[in-house]
């Protein structure tokens, strides 16, 4: 005799099948399959220029660093860029540093000024939100800092790239990272820093944004991509 399947029994089934089916194509849907990357291989420095309009490498190459943020950068990142510039009419030099990482699919690698500035003895006297217009279309969003240890005043202007979005926060990083990963796309990371000593934050954040965009008229399509996404290339952002 053919056993009677009770239907409250019937619609656990019908659900259990239907939710392992749903599990099964969200993680089907949130592999990544497609890679955006700004600099698929290669070395990354000779994307963004040694000169740009004014300025120029300064001796040597130094560039100060909070020791924290070197040694957490080296071991996060797949690669990096550390470059001072300087200029002849005794400006006050622009410390620029870029972290690269080809892959954010499985952590998220970015190194925050806020973390790691502290971290190295500075105390943040102001932190604000800031875009910052690589040129008329494309302005990511970013922060500003103004830092001090002892005698030393630092402004720190920086913005992240996650793929094409720029998060301003851990947050917005998980989110941007979770939403990309379910179109099943895999963006490449970025962090660009722009710092200067200066005691007066509001020529220094003129001063730096102004050669922000220099920085990215000066530098290849590949160091467009670098500093603000893929796309802004491939859709004739220049």
């Amino acid at each position: 005799m053919q056993q009677k399947v009770l239907p409250s029994r019937t619609r656990r089934d019908a659900l259990l099948g239907g939710a392992m089916l749903l599990t099964a194509a969200v993680a089907w849907v949130r592999t990544p399959s497609n890679r955006v990357v700004a600099v698929p291989h290669g070395d990354i420095g000779e994307a963004i220029p040694l000169r740009v309009g004014p300025w120029g490498p300064a001796p040597g190459g130094d560039v100060v660093m909070p020791p924290d943020d070197e040694q957490a950068a080296a071991k996060i990142y797949e690669d990096q860029i550390m470059r001072t510039y300087v200029r002849s009419d005794d400006s006050a030099a622009i410390m620029f540093v870029l972290a690269y990482d080809r892959s954010q699919s499985g952590m998220l690698m970015v190194h925050r000024p806020e973390s790691c500035y502290p971290g190295s003895g500075f105390t943040i006297t102001a932190d604000r939100p800031l875009a910052i217009p690589l040129n008329a279309r494309l302005a990511p969003h970013g922060r500003y800092l103004s830092t001090q240890r002892d005698e030393r005043i630092e402004q720190v202007l920086y913005w992240t790239r996650l793929g094409n979005e720029f998060p301003r926060s851990w947050d917005e990083e998980r989110q941007f990272l979770a939403f990309q990963n379910l179109r099943g796309l895999s963006p490449d990371g970025a962090l660009i820093r722009l710092s200067t000593i200066d005691p007066d934050p509001e020529d220094a954040k003129i001063r730096l944004t102004r050669f922000a965009a220099e920085l990215y008229a000066a530098s290849s399509p590949a160091g467009r991509a670098l500093l603000g996404g893929p796309a802004s290339v491939s859709m004739g952002t220049v």
